[in-house]
């Protein structure tokens, strides 16, 4: 933050009136930052490996997208001071400044957008994806799709099965990505829905499926996005969606 700036407006995290949490989700084009952003040294380190440009803008992207985003929770933390860690898993966590109430974060990237969803304390995630992009629906849905997924994408008309498996498969990574443990769940274990009454819902061999909280929406003409987020017997979380980058 340059000396004499003053600190970005603050999000709410939680509702005034109910206190429910608040889900913010900002999303970013590839050059939103000029290719360059208020990154660690290992984060510039990992954007100088890329060897396409499109790429490395696309990372640094991703990574300047989340700092700023987490400053706008917490504006008294410029975007350069974050600090991460990982989980055994490899879920990406801050791991300072410690922050009350304590961030929890997912960040995705397609080609052309990277999105971010802060939240407080809850378990979450997004996932962001190309539509219309080339992929064998039913192959991959009977790979790694539960088979009552894998049978909605193949009773779909042809010519709508790529929506069909599309709009599986960015609730199954966010779901994925919010628990930490992303495909390593074994496919028929899980289920999602969504196209439910009131919204995609899951069922789980080893998870409540009543305690989670999904949001899926197009961003533009060209990207789907989904939410994922984990609000046990607390309210309903208020997923809300930035035009732009924060």
């Amino acid at each position: 933050m340059v000396e004499g700036t003053p600190p970005p407006s603050r999000v709410a995290l939680h509702h005034a009136v109910t206190g429910a949490p608040l889900a913010h989700v900002w999303a970013a084009a590839p050059d939103a930052h000029g290719g360059r952003g208020p990154l660690s040294a290992e984060e510039r380190r990992r954007s100088a490996a890329f060897r396409r440009d499109a790429d490395r803008r696309l990372y640094v992207a991703a990574r300047t997208l989340l700092r700023t985003a987490l400053s706008r929770c917490v504006p008294e933390v410029a975007p350069a001071e974050w600090r991460f860690t990982t989980g055994p898993h490899g879920r990406p966590e801050p791991a300072g400044p410690p922050t009350v109430p304590r961030l929890r974060f997912s960040v995705a990237h397609a080609p052309g957008l990277a999105v971010c969803l802060v939240c407080p304390e809850l378990d979450c995630g997004v996932d962001v994806e190309v539509t219309g992009r080339p992929a064998d629906p039913v192959r991959v849905a009977r790979t790694m799709f539960h088979p009552r997924e894998a049978a909605r994408v193949l009773a779909a008309p042809p010519g709508e099965r790529g929506g069909v498996f599309l709009r599986h498969w960015t609730l199954k990574e966010a779901y994925g990505k919010a628990r930490g443990l992303g495909f390593l769940l074994p496919p028929d274990s899980y289920a999602v829905a969504p196209d439910a009454p009131g919204g995609p819902r899951l069922t789980a061999a080893d998870d409540d499926g009543s305690r989670w909280q999904f949001a899926q929406w197009p961003r533009g003409d060209r990207h789907l996005l989904a939410v994922a987020v984990r609000r046990g017997h607390g309210p309903d979380v208020t997923v809300v969606r930035h035009h732009g980058p924060p």
